[in-house]
Order: structure tokens, then sequence, then C-alpha cells
């Protein structure tokens, strides 16, 4: 099996599938018309959403890791912090190897959570699209600008005051 031959394995075949009907799904709800939707929609949305609380869904400080390769440039890594306001935007501090030359840096933008726990962030002028879980306590992400196959996980560190009672 070719899949094997390459070093990815059954699992991670699974997850593959299971992003991408994620994904997939989140685009089939979105283009319903708004015409159709029934009067009571809105609410049963928000009662039945994964993430209800939207951009507060991420608060804190997160630790990440995250590989892959850019066109040009060869293999990349990096880790790093994220502090998430929970109001939309994220502050990353990060060093990053680029084919073995190293930089460090930090960068800030905007973040969205969406009610079905997906989600973007841009930082910088380089475009991610993420899975969140409902708690906020992990975020899976990948880049989506061309030329460049880079995924990353991040794990709440700390939450923000205001999330443990202080």
């Amino acid at each position: 099996m070719r899949a094997l031959r390459y070093g990815f394995g059954m699992a991670s075949i699974l997850v593959l599938a299971s992003l991408l009907a994620v994904v997939f799904g989140h685009v089939r709800v979105n283009i319903l018309p708004k015409v159709l939707a029934h009067e009571n929609a809105p609410k049963a949305a928000d009662e039945e959403a994964l993430c209800p609380r939207g951009n507060a869904t991420l608060r804190g400080t997160y630790m990440s890791r995250a590989e892959g390769t850019a066109v040009g440039i060869g293999p990349i890594a990096a880790v790093g912090w994220l502090t998430y306001d929970g109001k939309g935007h994220v502050v990353n501090g990060f060093t990053f190897s680029g084919n073995g030359v190293i930089s460090r840096g930090t960068i800030s933008g905007p973040y969205t959570v969406n009610s079905d726990c997906t989600g973007s962030t841009e930082l910088s002028g380089n475009h991610y699209d993420q899975i969140v879980t409902p708690d906020g306590s992990r975020v899976d992400w990948i880049a989506t600008d061309p030329g460049l196959v880079f995924s990353g996980t991040e794990v709440r560190l700390k939450p923000t005051h205001a999330e443990d009672g202080n």
C-alpha cells in the first residue's frame, strides 16, 4: 500500500478522512440559503452549538508545535506560545526553522471561532484553518496558503484570570 510506504498509517488516513468530513460538512451547512431558515432556527442552533462562546472559546496561553514543508525552502518546523484574548485577537511568539535556518519573533492578528468549533486565524499575512475543542483546551490547525504544507497543534497551558476564577 503506497500510504504505508510513505509513512502514513491507517490511523493517519482515518484522521484525515475525519477532518475532511468536518470541513466539507461545515461547507454544506453554511451554503443553505437564509430564506429557508425557520424563525426558531437561530435559537435552536445556539442551543446545539459545539462552541457557543465563539471567539471567547479561546482564552489564555497555549503552547504550539508545528512542522511541514515550504516550496522553495524545504522542511519547516516551529515551537512557540500563543495568547488568545477571547475577543478575536491572538499574539504568537515563536522559534522557527526553515531548512535549518533559525528565526525568532512575535506576531499577532485576528482569529475567529465559529459555533461549530471551526475557525480561522491570520498572522502576518499567513492564513490558517483550525478546529477547536468545545472547552477551548486544544486547537488543531493547518496553513491554507499555496506552497505551504504546515500544520500543528496548540494546547492551553494557562487560562486567563476570567476562566480560573481569579
